[in-house]
């Protein structure tokens, strides 16, 4: 996604913004039909999963091309068997993901995986550790970013799996998966590439507890 088309204020007035990926007007609309996170533009009409979002809150950057960039934080949830937590995503781009999140401009790319796991599943407490950072292009979110720059924890330690998950708004059904049955299922792009950087590591730490 390139942003050649925007106002020049709306790239630094500190508003946020909501443009139409078919017309680029600003008036989008969002709303949440049938479990799942929809946007509709009222003035063409035309109903969407996602949007241009611009957020003075939340890490974005274009690099030398015009792309526009996020970034993203994430953790692999492990128990003791070497499955990870996943869940359904109710909001674009669908699919088994794990909890992650945009990093906000006032906080580190820790602090994110800290708050978006606590957010989106009710987990707290627990110690992360820092695997990987790596870019995804291909990655399109929601808010209009066909590009992020992930961020990658693991909990230190194994997690109960009769813990009580509480999803957040923007989760359902969650499940518990080994690294390469999560690869034989309908993850997102993004967790995808996360898991094929990560299996060893995810793989070996617990083979080692």
């Amino acid at each position: 996604m390139k942003l050649d088309f925007l106002p020049p204020h709306a790239l630094n007035d500190g508003a946020v913004h909501h443009y139409c990926l078919r017309c680029r007007s600003e008036s989008v609309q969002w709303r949440t039909a049938g479990g799942r996170r929809h946007c509709t533009c009222l003035a063409c009409g035309h109903a969407a999963d996602r949007a241009l979002v611009l957020d003075p809150a939340v890490r974005w950057w274009t690099d030398a091309e015009g792309e526009y960039w996020h970034e993203t934080a994430g953790v692999f949830v492990r128990d003791i068997r070497g499955r990870i937590l996943l869940f359904d995503r109710t909001a674009f781009p669908f699919g088994l993901t794990i909890p992650a999140g945009h990093v906000e401009c006032d906080e580190r790319p820790g602090g994110a995986a800290e708050r978006e796991l606590r957010e989106e599943t009710g987990i707290a407490d627990e110690r992360l550790e820092h695997l990987t950072r790596i870019p995804v292009p291909g990655d399109g979110c929601r808010r209009g970013a066909d590009a992020h720059l992930w961020h990658v924890y693991r909990t230190a330690g194994e997690v109960d799996a009769d813990l009580a998950v509480h999803l957040g708004p923007e989760g359902s059904s969650a499940v518990w998966l080994t690294p390469a049955e999560a690869l034989d299922r309908q993850v997102t792009y993004a967790v995808r590439r996360l898991l094929e950087e990560c299996r060893d590591a995810l793989v070996s730490s617990c083979a080692a507890g």
